[in-house]
C-alpha cells in the first residue's frame, strides 16, 4: 500500500489539501461556520487506535524506533506514575508506515490530569532517568525556522522567547513529541454548544492579559483573558488552532494577539460574547501571539 500525504500540519496545507479531496469529504460546520474535512463514515475501512498500537509495541517492539517508543512510555509510567493506558502512539508508527532513521516519534497522553502531570514534571523525568533529557534550545531551530517562514511578521526575538517556554523530552537521544488529548467528557466546549461568526475580513491586533490557561495545553488551546471591550461587548478568550502557540502561556502573561475576532453565541441563545481565533484559514500567515 502506498499513501500520498495531503496534509502537513499547517493551515496552508489544510487549505491546499482540501482542494484535492472529493466534495463529499467536506462539510459545512455550523459550530465554526466554515468548511471542515469529514470523510464519509462508509468510506472508512479501519480506525487506527493510538493506545492499541502502543500496547502492541509494549508487548513486542519490532525495530529500534519501536524500542524507543517502549522505553519512552515506560519512562513516563515509572517516573511520573502515568498509566500506560493513558498513552498512545501517533504518526507513521501508528499505521506502521515508519522509517527507523527518518520518522519522528509522536505520542499522545490522554486526560486533563495526566497531561498536566507531564507538563509540570519534565525536569523531574530528566532528573530521575539518565537516558532522558530535555530538548536543547538549539534543537528547536528547524521548528523556529518553519514558523518564521509561515508568519514573517514574527521577529526572531519573538520566536526565541516563545520557544523558550517549550518543553520536550529526548529518550536515548531521540526527541519525542507528546500531544495532550482530553477525554471526550472533559471537553470545555462540546461541539455544537456554540456558534462562531467572523466579525472582520482581516486579522486584527489586540493587547491582552492571560487570566486562565488550564486548557492552553490542548488543541484547540483556549486561553481566557482579562476581558477587553469590542463591538459593544467584550472579548473574553483566545481560541488557538495554530499549534505553534499552544501550551506556551500562563496566567499573568501580557501578549499581543493578531487574530480573527468572532461573535460567540451559545446554542440556547442565552449568552453572547466575543473571542479571537488564531489559526483561521483566511488569516493564514498573519495570525500569531507574542509576548509584550
Amino acid at each position: 500500500i502506498r499513501y500520498r500525504r495531503a496534509f502537513w500540519g499547517s493551515v496552508e496545507s489544510t487549505v491546499e489539501g482540501m482542494a484535492t479531496l472529493p466534495k463529499n469529504y467536506i462539510i459545512e460546520d455550523n459550530h465554526f461556520q466554515t468548511q471542515l474535512i469529514e470523510p464519509p463514515r462508509d468510506m472508512i475501512k479501519e480506525y487506527f487506535r493510538p493506545e492499541q498500537r502502543l500496547t502492541e509495541i509494549l508487548e513486542s517492539p519490532h525495530d529500534s524506533l519501536e524500542d524507543t517508543v517502549k522505553r519512552a512510555a515506560e519512562t513516563l509510567h515509572d517516573a511520573l506514575e502515568i498509566p500506560l493506558s493513558a498513552l498512545g502512539i501517533a504518526g507513521s508508527i501508528l499505521w506502521k508506515g515508519h522509517d527507523v532513521v527518518r520518522s519522528d516519534i509522536n505520542m499522545n497522553i490522554y486526560g486533563f490530569n495526566h497531561a498536566w502531570t507531564l507538563s509540570d514534571n519534565f525536569e523531574r523525568v530528566e532528573e530521575l532517568c539518565d537516558w532522558a533529557r530535555l530538548r536543547n534550545p538549539d534543537e528547536w531551530s528547524h521548528a523556529i525556522e518553519r514558523v518564521s517562514n509561515r508568519i514573517p511578521s514574527l521577529r526572531q526575538t519573538d520566536l526565541h522567547a516563545l520557544f523558550s517556554r517549550r518543553r520536550a523530552l529526548c529518550i536515548d537521544e531521540r526527541c519525542i513529541g507528546i500531544t495532550p488529548v482530553l477525554h471526550p467528557e472533559e471537553a470545555p466546549i462540546p461541539h455544537g454548544s456554540e456558534s462562531y461568526v467572523t466579525q472582520a475580513a482581516e486579522p486584527m491586533t489586540f493587547n491582552m492579559t492571560i487570566e486562565n490557561a488550564e486548557y492552553g495545553l490542548f488543541h484547540p488551546a483556549i486561553y481566557e483573558i482579562v476581558p477587553i471591550t469590542y463591538g459593544g461587548g467584550t472579548i473574553s478568550r483566545i481560541m488557538v488552532y495554530d499549534g505553534a502557540f499552544g501550551g506556551l502561556f500562563v496566567e499573568g502573561d501580557s501578549v499581543e494577539v493578531s487574530g480573527t475576532p468572532q461573535r460567540v453565541t451559545t446554542a440556547d441563545g442565552e449568552d453572547e460574547f466575543y473571542q479571537v481565533m488564531v489559526g483561521t484559514k483566511t488569516g493564514s500567515g498573519k495570525e500569531y501571539i507574542r509576548f509584550v
